[in-house]
C-alpha cells in the first residue's frame, strides 16, 4: 500500500458528483442568505422605510438593532419593543434568522461581518429599496383594503373559539394562543396558498379563546384557516354558526386525520355545535350521534362545503 489514491473511472465519477453537489450547495446557501435578507428587508421597511442595516444577536437569534444609511438608530431592543416595529415583524425576522443561521458561514456566504459591538453581533446590510414608481394620485390599496372579521369553533377534548380580524396596514400575520406559533403560521399560510387562495392583504390577527389554560395544537389548523378565509370574504360568517372544525392541515392543504375524533365531536356537541367538518380519513372512525358530519379531503373541499352552506342559506 503506497497511500496513493488510484483515480479509476468509478472513483472519478464519484469525485465529480461530490464536487458538483458541493458547488450547488454553496450556490444554494448564498441564494438562501440573499433571499432571507431581502425578505427581512421587506418586512422591516414596511414599518421603518429608512432601514439600511440590521444588527442581529447570533447567539440569542434575535434582532438587536435597526439603523438608517447614516448610522442613525431607528429601533433598538429591548428599549424600542412595541414601538417602531410590531411584535409580529420582529417575531418573523427572528424566525428567518433561526431558519438560515444553521447553514453557517455568516461572514463568508452570508456576508454578515462582525458588528461594532463585537461577537456575537453581526451586521446585515439590506439591499437598496426599490424606487417608488406608484402613481401618487392612485388610492393606497393597503390602507383601503376591506376589513373582515370571523369567528369559528374548533374542537378537541376542549372546545375553543377562534377570532380572526383582517384590517388595513402593513402585511402581517399573528396568532395568539397556539403551540409552536411559527410552525402553525407556516402551515396555515402554505395550506391557504396551496389550496388556490390568495393570502389576505393587511394585518391578519388570530386570537384563540379556550376554556383551559393550555395552548391549541395542530388539531385546530382547519378551524384557523377557515376563519381567515371567512374574514377574507370567501363566504358569509353566518355559515359558521354552530359549525365546528376538527383537523390538522398539511403544507399542501390536505386535511390530516386527528386522534380521537369522537371525543372532539362530543366536545363540539356540548358547546352547541350541530355540524362538524372533519378530515375525510377520520370518517371511518366516527361514531357519535347528534351532530352532522362532513368529511373533507383538503382545505379547498372545506371551502366548497361552506360555500354550499352559504348558497343554501341565502
Amino acid at each position: 500500500m503506497t497511500g496513493t489514491l488510484h483515480t479509476d473511472l468509478e472513483t472519478a465519477v464519484h469525485s465529480k458528483a461530490m464536487e458538483d453537489a458541493y458547488q450547488a450547495a454553496s450556490v444554494a446557501r448564498r441564494t438562501l442568505y440573499s433571499r432571507a435578507v431581502a425578505y427581512a428587508a421587506h418586512l422591516v421597511r414596511q414599518e421603518l422605510p429608512d432601514a439600511a442595516t440590521l444588527t442581529v444577536d447570533t447567539e440569542g437569534v434575535e434582532l438587536h438593532e435597526v439603523a438608517d444609511a447614516e448610522g442613525g438608530i431607528l429601533w433598538h431592543a429591548p428599549t424600542s419593543a412595541g414601538h417602531g416595529l410590531t411584535d409580529s415583524v420582529t417575531d418573523e425576522v427572528r424566525g428567518i434568522l433561526s431558519d438560515v443561521m444553521p447553514f453557517g458561514s455568516l461572514a463568508g456566504a452570508a456576508g454578515w461581518p462582525t458588528a461594532p459591538q463585537g461577537e456575537p453581533f453581526r451586521t446585515i446590510r439590506l439591499p437598496e429599496a426599490p424606487e417608488d414608481t406608484a402613481d401618487p394620485s392612485a388610492p393606497d390599496m393597503r390602507q383601503t383594503a376591506s376589513q373582515g372579521r370571523a369567528m369559528v369553533r374548533a374542537a378537541d377534548e376542549a372546545a375553543a373559539v377562534i377570532h380572526v380580524t383582517i384590517g388595513p396596514g402593513p402585511d402581517s400575520f399573528s396568532i395568539d394562543g397556539v403551540s409552536h406559533n411559527r410552525e402553525t403560521k407556516d402551515r396555515i399560510r402554505a395550506a391557504i396558498l396551496n389550496g388556490g387562495y390568495s393570502w389576505p392583504t393587511g394585518r391578519v390577527t388570530v386570537t384563540v379563546e379556550t376554556v383551559t389554560a393550555r395552548h391549541l395544537g395542530s388539531t385546530h389548523d382547519l378551524a384557523i384557516a377557515c376563519a381567515i378565509l371567512c374574514a377574507a370574504r370567501h363566504y358569509s360568517p353566518n355559515v359558521l354558526t354552530n359549525v365546528a372544525f376538527i383537523g390538522e392541515l398539511g403544507l399542501d392543504g390536505r386535511a390530516r386525520p386527528v386522534p380521537d375524533v369522537n371525543a372532539a365531536a362530543r366536545s363540539a356537541i356540548a358547546n352547541g355545535c350541530t355540524v362538524a367538518l372533519i378530515p375525510d380519513a377520520n370518517m371511518s372512525d366516527f361514531d357519535v350521534a347528534g351532530i352532522g358530519i362532513y368529511g373533507v379531503e383538503n382545505l379547498h373541499q372545506a371551502v366548497l362545503t361552506l360555500q354550499t352552506f352559504d348558497r343554501t342559506n341565502s
